[in-house]
């Protein structure tokens, strides 16, 4: 069976296992990976990790075993998550690092992640790999590469006893989590407990097939978790996804509260530490743009995703960076560059817990506006031919523009942005008004073109 080139993607390889992504694929992947690496003239030890999915054990061993036909050494640290396996690779004396997760996607999906030995993610290294591994079959090593494991608790209680160097008492607070049966449920209560909080946790148990609800924490997707945490005596609640590499905070009353708010709460004690940026990905609110300069900090927009984020930390030297699907990075409380939700989530608790304020007082003081997401079905092989007839389009007529990722349109009162996503075959609406009214408007207007265009594309 021929490996379909699109689950060679911006971010990692994906698709769904047994049909676009076999085991005769992923260990060819492996092999293709240290002929890579050799390429570059890299050698030493590759960390591996998995989420809980179904398939991600034989994905590894199939990974490890072109690993280590390639002549790489594999150092299994078992079912992890995703900033827990990052933080080993970063911690430790290893040539690169390679996890299989498909992060949000559903159960169906799998993939496979590469990490520089810093844990960031690959960005035009993946398309490099991706034309390796379409090139041929990489030549066996002479040598062929080792394997050996980390057992999981290690792993987990090493990152702990790290945590707990930078957070303090959580003491009195009463926290629900719901991992949503993802890999974060071999971490969460073990570690909030470490800090002396008291946890409920939900959807608790590792299940790929995510049998209580979809991976990806979105509002709607979390119900059981603000119902949980309304009817309870809790300081908050916290979703995370698959790999648990993102965090949804749910307010005392039950009630989402925004990452772009979470991120403005951080901001004041990121800068005590240093001044910097603060970086937030074009499809956040722009009430980042009005709150962030009162923090004395400048605000950066950036493209989505977070192997790129890491690139542009490096490049504003910025003290936080956000993204609206709620992954967060502060390198300076982590000391590492790529996201971890487990850090900043407690590092955010401490903060509610010193305020003694309640998180739905401090969010209400943190304007909202209108604000939506629509996504419609489009073909991977379309959706980037249909990006840049709308960018040229919406530039030939005028309007002003943000093309960083997909193409942005800011109108009065409001702006859109139309993006194609890296990781399914959609293009994304993102839309934000002063109004409901206004927001109203813009969606009817802009669904209208957007179907305008793929009809010309198409036609």
């Amino acid at each position: 069976m021929a490996t379909p080139r699109n689950i060679f993607r911006a971010y990692d390889i994906r698709g769904i296992y047994g049909s676009e992504l076999t085991l005769a694929t992923a260990e060819r992947v492996g092999a293709t990976f240290a002929a890579y690496l050799a390429s570059k003239g890299v050698s030493g030890r590759i960390c591996i990790g998995r989420d809980a999915r179904t398939s991600s054990p034989d994905l590894e061993a199939a990974v490890t075993a072109g690993l280590r036909s390639g002549g790489c050494d594999a150092v299994s640290v078992g079912m992890v998550p995703i900033p827990v396996a990052n933080w080993w690779t970063w911690r430790g004396d290893f040539a690169g690092g390679v996890y299989i997760t498909a992060s949000h996607n559903p159960a169906e999906y799998n993939g496979i992640r590469f990490r520089h030995p810093d844990g960031t993610g690959f960005t035009d290294g993946n398309t490099e790999i991706r034309d390796l591994f379409f090139a041929g079959v990489p030549p066996s090593a002479a040598a062929k590469g080792g394997l050996s494991r980390v057992p999981e608790a290690e792993v987990l209680e090493l990152f702990s006893a790290f945590a707990a160097e930078r957070i303090g008492s959580l003491a009195g607070m009463r926290i629900a989590l719901d991992p949503g049966n993802g890999v974060g449920g071999v971490i969460l209560e073990s570690l909030f407990q470490r800090f002396g909080a008291t946890t409920e946790i939900i959807n608790g148990e590792p299940d790929g097939r995510f049998p209580n609800r979809p991976s990806e924490p979105a509002p709607k997707n979390i119900g059981a978790l603000m119902e949980l945490v309304a009817a309870g005596d809790f300081d908050c609640g916290i979703a995370f996804d698959g790999d648990c590499d993102r965090c949804v905070f749910v307010d005392d009353r039950g009630h989402v509260v925004p990452t772009e708010k979470i991120g403005i709460l951080l901001v004041p004690e990121l800068l005590k530490l240093r001044k910097g940026p603060v970086l937030a990905n074009v499809p956040c609110s722009m009430v980042l743009e009005d709150e962030i300069p009162k923090l004395g900090a400048e605000l950066v927009w950036i493209r989505v995703g977070d192997v790129f984020v890491c690139e542009e930390l490096k490049k504003h030297d910025a003290v936080l960076a956000l993204e609206i699907s709620a992954h967060l990075f502060a390198p300076d409380l982590t000391e590492f560059l790529f996201d971890d939700p487990l850090i900043i989530s407690l590092k955010v608790l401490e903060l509610l817990r010193a305020s003694g304020r309640k998180l739905s007082e401090l969010a209400a003081e943190i304007p909202s506006l209108p604000y939506e997401e629509l996504k419609f079905a489009c073909p991977d092989e379309v959706k980037f031919d249909l990006n840049a007839a709308l960018q040229a389009d919406f530039s030939a007529r005028g309007y002003r523009v943000e093309t960083i990722d997909g193409v942005k349109v800011w109108l009065d009162d409001g702006w859109v942005l139309l993006r194609p996503s890296n990781t399914q075959p959609v293009m994304r609406m993102f839309i934000e008004a002063r109004t409901p009214e206004r927001l109203a408007e813009i969606r009817t207007e802009f669904t209208a073109e957007y179907e305008n265009a793929l009809a010309s594309l198409s036609g």
